[in-house]
């Protein structure tokens, strides 16, 4: 019989990371949205936090996702914030350095290394701003060469530009058709089934756990088996969309819940 294969694969944002790695520079648009109107000559004061947060970003930009994807909306997201906002590529990029991985992941992830787990990462944010964070907390070569995500780069006008993932992974350069991540948006630029399918369809004794947040890593608990584990975070999109029972009953791994990487670490070492 083969030697088993083990794979643990996790999404990034909200999972490996508590933030939303693109979401994380609000807090810099807030800052320099607090500069513009002082500049204007405006009382900030006059416009509350919520506000500001609220309306972080333009709608015309906000609804590009559900038309397009996540990288047409960050790409406009950049432009704006270095058009309208004086905000440089630097300072983007020093914001994303901020964000921090719990001791309680970082436990995760070094036990499942050292039990011979091979550390996948399949992500819809971008692998310059997932590489940068790794990096910053001391985990990138645990993950090297097994990063899957949309490529981003600077730009030669001085921008980050995101790549969707299937200009780079389809043969026919168009967008994925999955009905499932078709529902978040209308064109998907990545489908974590299809990815996770290709990279282990020629590995035949394989173990896998699967640690996602949101209703994107629906899809690949598909094809997960009996004897493969489904982690599910509290309290986030994924378990709202497994309310549907119907949803659920698809799924034929064992679906855990967690809400911390000592939770999901206690629940391996017991099975």
């Amino acid at each position: 019989m083969a030697m088993e294969s083990k794979f643990a694969i996790f999404d990034f944002d909200a999972t490996i990371i508590n933030d939303n790695s693109d979401s994380y520079i609000n807090e810099l648009l807030i800052e320099k949205h607090y500069a513009r109107r002082e500049r204007q000559g405006r009382d900030h004061d006059k416009l509350s936090a919520v506000d500001l947060r609220r309306f972080i970003l333009p709608y015309s930009i906000e609804e590009l996702y559900p038309v397009y994807n996540w990288p047409t909306r960050m790409n406009a997201a950049f432009r704006y914030m270095a058009e309208d906002l004086d905000c440089n590529t630097n300072e983007i990029l020093d914001k994303i350095k901020e964000i921090k991985i719990s001791d309680s992941m970082k436990k995760l992830i070094n036990y499942l290394a050292e039990d011979d787990y091979q550390l996948l990462i399949v992500s819809d944010a971008n692998k310059l701003f997932i590489e940068l964070i790794l990096n910053e907390n001391g985990l990138l070569d645990l993950f090297a060469g097994r990063i899957f995500s949309n490529e981003a780069f600077i730009a030669e006008n001085g921008l980050i530009k995101v790549r969707p993932f299937y200009l780079d992974h389809k043969k026919d350069k168009l967008p994925y058709k999955c009905v499932y991540c078709c529902e978040d948006c209308g064109q998907p630029s990545i489908c974590k089934r299809e990815i996770v399918r290709d990279l282990l369809e020629n590995t035949a004794n394989k173990r896998i756990i699967y640690v996602g947040d949101g209703r994107n890593d629906f899809c690949p608990a598909l094809d997960l088996q009996e004897h493969d584990f489904y982690f599910v975070r509290r309290g986030f999109n994924l378990e709202k969309y497994l309310d549907d029972e119907n949803l659920l009953g698809k799924i034929k791994a064992n679906v855990k819940f967690w809400t911390s990487g000592n939770e999901i670490l206690n629940q391996i070492k017991s099975k």
